[in-house]
């Protein structure tokens, strides 16, 4: 029996649009092609996973309306298993706008329609399809706990670190508290414990929580809106995935070498515990570190000139790539390229998941 991968994420329907700043007329800017689109990160990742020929279950919700009938019907067209109560009773499906005028830019108008009600049993009742792997909710899921919008959670400045100071060995011992420094920059002790026992009662973090009770493998994005959650408190992760701009948000050092990349690694590793710490580097290169040794996965230039990448960052179908071949081989370098290939794939091709690469357009393109 294959393993099975538990998604727990929102669901957009994306109008993308082209348009043409210069052919403006007043207050009309005209556009060429345009196309309609799933959109959102757990989304993505669901996507990706099922197409990949991996097990998948997607908890996410739909409006009952014409837009959440086509998610649904796509989802479904794609090998994805939905949790048995998506859709939401007199509400419309979440909805997005991007509009853009060229492949690496655009700009994204999001109300989140169904995606606002998520509960307790719906994820109880997604963990009772007894997933190999749960990866925590890379969006800002808050369900009915809206005032958790209004806590400010900006990282504390970091100092600037020197190429002298980056050279000098540091140790675990050494570091500060991760947590305090990356997480919350509120001076006033108990309103961060107030927000610290918000964060834990969310849904996100209660979905992780329940996957360290049951002893199943849990992935990580690290990102703006997962950094928030006090993640020292989980002790089953197993891969944590995070961006070199954001370690260097998280750190205050660029990992423009092995060097860096190991001095900001070491205090996360020493606060966030989990098996694999994934670097992604732009959009062709992941970094791998065990706690112990390292390794560095890169597309080859020849086959990464032949997808026609034209984004400088790895896109949303990694996690799904990542997540479904590491529960099928086990191998994290393996997986790893697996993953970097899926996403370049993708990403040659602006924006749409329609062009999720299957497994076997996989093993075709990195056959050379």
């Amino acid at each position: 029996m294959k393993k099975k991968l538990l998604v727990l994420g929102e669901s957009y329907m994306n109008l993308q649009m082209k348009t043409n700043p210069p052919q403006k007329d007043e207050e009309v800017t005209y556009g060429s092609t345009y196309g309609f689109h799933p959109y959102g990160d757990g989304a993505a990742t669901a996507i990706s996973a099922a197409k990949l020929g991996g097990e998948c279950v997607f908890c996410t919700k739909l409006g009952d309306d014409t837009y959440g009938e086509r998610l649904k019907s796509y989802y479904k067209s794609c090998g994805l298993h939905l949790s048995c109560k998506e859709f939401v009773k007199d509400a419309q499906t979440g909805m997005s706008v991007t509009l853009y005028n060229d492949i690496t830019s655009g700009h994204t108008y999001l109300t989140k329609g169904a995606n606002l009600n998520f509960t307790k049993q719906d994820v109880e009742d997604a963990f009772s399809y007894s997933p190999d792997m749960f990866i925590f909710p890379q969006e800002d899921i808050l369900s009915q706990q809206k005032e958790l919008e209004t806590i400010s959670t900006a990282p504390v400045p970091q100092p600037s670190v020197t190429d002298e100071e980056a050279a000098v060995d540091v140790s675990v011992d050494d570091v500060e508290d991760f947590s305090e420094t990356i997480m919350f920059s509120n001076d006033d002790v108990t309103a961060e414990m107030d927000m610290i026992k918000k964060l834990e009662q969310n849904l996100a973090f209660r979905a992780a929580e329940m996957a360290n009770e049951r002893n199943i493998d849990l992935i990580v994005q690290y990102n703006k809106y997962t950094s928030k959650f006090p993640l020292h408190k989980l002790d089953g992760i197993k891969i944590l995935v995070i961006s070199d701009e954001m370690l260097y948000e998280a750190s205050g050092i660029f990992p423009a070498s092995i060097d860096k990349m190991l001095r900001a690694l070491i205090p996360l590793s020493a606060k966030i515990k989990a098996k694999y710490y994934i670097v992604q580097q732009g959009n062709d290169t992941s970094f791998v570190y065990d706690g112990k040794y390292y390794d560095i996965i890169t597309i080859p230039p020849l086959l990464k000139a032949k997808a026609k990448q034209e984004n400088e960052h790895m896109h949303g179908t990694y996690i799904g790539a990542l997540a479904v071949r590491f529960l099928e081989t086990r191998d994290i370098i393996d997986a790893c390229k697996y993953a970097s290939v899926a996403s370049i794939l993708t990403r040659s091709k602006f924006g749409s998941l329609d062009h999720v690469p299957s497994q076997a357009e996989i093993e075709e393109f990195t056959a050379e």
